[in-house]
């Protein structure tokens, strides 16, 4: 039965948090030695001007990029949806992946009150892991709590793949575990540790999700590498 290895990471768009380090950091290194299969990346941020760093990350690693954007940003200060004419790139969703995949579709999860990204959706890929078909599905949820995370799983949950197949699904949720799963039922989740904030973490928000067709091998939450967000890493195995 194949197996692979699936990160989650928010990137910040390779800034450092903005109330301890503005500096950029090494992204395209820390993709490297994250030794991934699957890695799924938000705030991924993307100049007007010259590759970005998952680009040049998945070249080295000969992979391919499958990104969904949802809005024009800025990195400084912070990756933001920019409102003002100082836009200077596109931040979004990406997936770098070392199997071949399909781009099934995007899974709409707003409007959402507030949510400066009105565009924000959950990239729908099928990959082929060593013949096995796997639906992955690639997220951001919005920050704007109590409602915003609540609303947007609500509409994700009916657009999902039907259970009965390997499904894997990740992303930055901005909800904590208990209440993914509770509008998610069927699923579970394959890490269980703090991710947010980097420094000193008290919540988990960053999840891989997986259907009872996946066997959980090994979970964990990595060492801060530069972002406010702390990777997730799982090995699965199909079955």
């Amino acid at each position: 039965m194949p197996e692979l290895t699936v990160v989650s990471f928010n990137t910040h768009a390779g800034v450092g948090p903005r109330r301890f380090d503005r500096d950029e950091y090494d992204l395209v290194g820390v993709l490297r030695a994250f030794d991934a299969d699957v890695i799924v990346l938000q705030e991924s941020w993307t100049p007007d001007e010259g590759d970005s760093a998952v680009d040049k990350a998945a070249a080295e690693l000969g992979a391919e990029v499958h990104e969904l954007p949802t809005g024009r940003a800025v990195r400084q200060p912070w990756p933001h949806i920019a409102r003002s004419g100082a836009e200077r790139g596109t931040v979004g969703v990406a997936v770098v992946t070392r199997f071949p995949a399909e781009r099934v579709g995007v899974l709409p999860l707003g409007p959402t009150f507030a949510d400066p990204s009105p565009r924000r959706g959950a990239l729908h890929l099928r990959l082929d892991v060593e013949g096995t078909p796997l639906d992955l599905v690639a997220l951001h949820l919005t920050s704007r709590l109590p409602h915003g995370p609540l609303q947007q799983l609500w509409r994700l949950r009916h657009q999902l793949p039907p259970r009965g197949r390997p499904a894997v699904v990740a992303g930055d949720h901005n909800l904590w575990g208990p209440g993914v799963l509770a509008l998610l039922p069927g699923w579970r989740r394959a890490v269980r540790g703090r991710t947010w904030p980097a420094h000193r973490p008290h919540s988990q928000i960053d999840h891989i999700l997986v259907r009872p067709e996946i066997e959980v091998l090994e979970g964990e939450v990595l060492p801060p590498v530069g972002s406010d967000h702390r990777p997730v890493r799982a090995r699965l195995r199909l079955g």
